[in-house]
């Protein structure tokens, strides 16, 4: 008898042990129970406010991926850089600073050397090209190989538009730019560009530009037109200079340690959540663009058209001589032009 009441009295605490460690898991704890019953409460991290193209995917992502999860699945929105700088971000991710970001592919450079070419000087040229990469089979290998390399996972992708100059004098020619002082990423890509060009590049957070460009630290900065606009660039850049020398792809990225031990049915619920959000967005993109133009030209602002094609010229032998580790995914990227 006493036997079968210590067999019993084992038995239960077994059960009450296991309840135990059951639990649901929140933000970034992976662990627990089958997914069925679990629920993750994930931080989004943001550089920018609404008007920039990653904090709009990041607002559509946490509406789909809350609606395909069925509510097991929430999303908290830190936008504005509340949670840091983006490396420090991407950094910080395994101790929890944040559980996901958006943000170009190209920040993940000082991690993996193979994501700058996201930013390689008219190498894309236009939305279809856009498309055609990084919506099909180079984008898809390349987003491997990169996160692979940085130890991130990588998935869905928006159009951002292509990338502008802002500036306080207008320019139109190469020469012009000799000597301009302009925020760029702290980005090897980004630095090596405008020094191709004979400008004066100077890395900076996005945060800090707009105080730089008032107390004349720098003279301008290069982002998409309507990111820029979110940063309050009008306030301080009178000329808007439509280079359109990188078309730039924003994702999802997680942590590849904390994605991949995420149950497969969450995980298959992140990727669609992406994949969609990616799609909507890009949608909406060009019509932000020209909306955000005609909203800086009515404002006074000088929108100035360059020679897309002399500057293109001007960068031929850039990746040759810069980069020649990325001849072929180069070559592979321009042959994926619909319009070749």
């Amino acid at each position: 008898m006493k036997k079968k009441v210590l067999a019993l009295a084992l038995a239960l605490s077994m059960v009450f042990a296991f309840t135990a460690c059951g639990g649901s898991s929140d933000s970034g704890s992976a662990g627990g129970s089958a997914s069925g019953d679990a629920e993750y409460t994930w931080k989004l991290a943001l550089l920018g406010q609404e008007g920039d193209n990653a904090y709009d995917y990041g607002v559509i992502f946490k509406d789909k991926i809350e609606e395909l999860s069925e509510g097991k699945i929430k999303v908290d929105l830190y936008g504005g850089g509340q949670l840091g700088a983006t490396t420090e971000v991407l950094e910080g991710m395994k101790d929890g600073v944040a559980d996901l970001m958006i943000e170009s592919i190209g920040t993940l450079a000082p991690f993996s050397d193979l994501a700058n070419i996201e930013a390689m000087p008219y190498m894309i040229n236009s939305k279809e090209h856009f498309d055609a990469v990084w919506n099909g089979d180079v984008g898809a290998e390349l987003k491997t190989a990169i996160g692979d390399d940085a130890g991130f996972k990588l998935l869905g992708a928006s159009y951002r538009g292509p990338r502008i100059v802002t500036a306080t004098k207008e320019m139109k020619t190469v020469d012009d730019f000799k000597g301009f002082k302009l925020r760029t990423p702290d980005l090897d890509m980004y630095v090596k560009t405008w020094k191709w060009m004979g400008a004066a590049p100077t890395p900076l957070a996005m945060t800090e530009t707009y105080t730089a460009i008032q107390q004349k630290t720098v003279e301008g900065q290069e982002n998409p037109i309507t990111s820029s606009k979110s940063y309050s660039m009008d306030e301080v850049c009178d000329y808007w200079i439509k280079t359109n020398h990188v078309y730039g792809c924003n994702v999802v990225i997680f942590d590849k340690t904390f994605f991949e031990g995420l149950p497969e049915d969450i995980q298959k619920v992140v990727e669609d959540a992406a994949n969609q959000a990616g799609e909507e967005v890009s949608k909406d993109q060009e019509k932000m663009d020209a909306d955000t133009e005609k909203e800086l030209k009515d404002a006074g602002k000088t929108i100035v058209e360059v020679d897309t094609d002399a500057m293109a010229k001007h960068f031929e032998k850039f990746a040759e001589e810069e980069y020649p580790d990325f001849a072929d995914w180069v070559k592979k990227i321009k042959d994926a032009d619909p319009a070749k």
